[in-house]
């Protein structure tokens, strides 16, 4: 699931050659496993070793891979799908259940076959030499930001949030170069942020994104960019599989916060606080 779910996330940066491998790939998953590189290259027209160059661009070392990737993604799949179907005691509810915990697992196992682990290194090196860090998203990736305040506020980083984009773009101006932002976006594409986008890189604020898995203007500005996993099939899962990977990978990147901070104590006092507000 994640090898096709990456395949259809880049479709938009693929040349037509890779489009057209890339489609052929997701209109015959089930076939893959009896083509050869040379029928896969015959089957599209193009060469061998464009078929290699593809493997290697998704992540894999060569078609071997890919291929094995594609045939467990096509079992685990009708696993799924015959489990769904099958009559017995299982009611609607617990296969719905079963049926996101399934997809949410790939979109989160995904997060670390898509971002490289220096990346994820590099995010949180730059959020914790940040003297303020300045956290942006609306509409769905609103809540994405606001959990990841609450979580840098936890360890006494000062964070800055605000569902109103005039004011996100004010709260940027008590930045400086030693501040850091961090703009969500499901498509990297919307207009508001990107005019934070281009503000801190004219304040050469350092920049991180967090955005799909596809070629998106957010990305291609930012300093650090990360990724979650999009383009899942069925539509009415598919958002809350996007908002919950984002949040994801923005708990891996307070996790290793913690880790470089040692930030037990500051953490134990937090929950002290909390305890002091329920009785007030």
């Amino acid at each position: 699931m994640v090898c096709l779910l990456k395949i259809r996330g880049m479709l938009d940066q693929m040349s037509v050659i890779e489009r057209k491998l890339a489609d052929f790939i997701l209109d015959n998953a089930h076939l893959l496993r009896d083509y050869s590189s040379q029928q896969l290259a015959d089957a599209v027209g193009t060469s061998q070793s464009s078929v290699v160059k593809f493997c290697q661009k998704l992540g894999y070392k060569g078609y071997p891979d890919l291929k094995l990737a594609v045939s467990e993604a096509i079992i685990t799949a009708s696993t799924l799908q015959r489990d769904s179907n099958e009559p017995g005691n299982a009611t609607n509810l617990q296969q719905l259940v079963e049926q996101l915990q399934f997809s949410l697992h790939n979109h989160l196992r995904g997060i670390l076959e898509i971002n490289e682990e220096k990346a994820l290194h590099d995010a949180a090196a730059l959020l914790q030499r940040a003297d303020r860090v300045l956290v942006a998203g609306f509409g769905k990736s609103g809540i994405v930001a606001h959990d990841m305040q609450f979580r840098l506020l936890q360890l006494g980083k000062l964070t800055l949030a605000h569902s109103d984009p005039a004011l996100s773009l004010q709260l940027a101006g008590t930045l400086g170069p030693q501040s850091a932002v961090l703009l969500i976006s499901e498509s990297g594409q919307n207009a508001d942020l990107l005019k934070l986008a281009r503000y801190a890189k004219q304040q050469q604020i350092p920049l991180l994104s967090l955005t799909s898995y596809k070629s998106n203007a957010l990305s291609l500005t930012a300093d650090v960019p990360l990724f979650a996993l999009s383009g899942d099939e069925n539509v009415r899962i598919n958002p809350i599989l996007v908002q919950m990977a984002q949040q994801h990978l923005c708990h891996i990147l307070y996790l290793l916060l913690c880790q470089q901070q040692n930030s037990d104590h500051q953490l134990e006092e937090n929950v002290k606080l909390l305890q002091v507000l329920k009785q007030a």
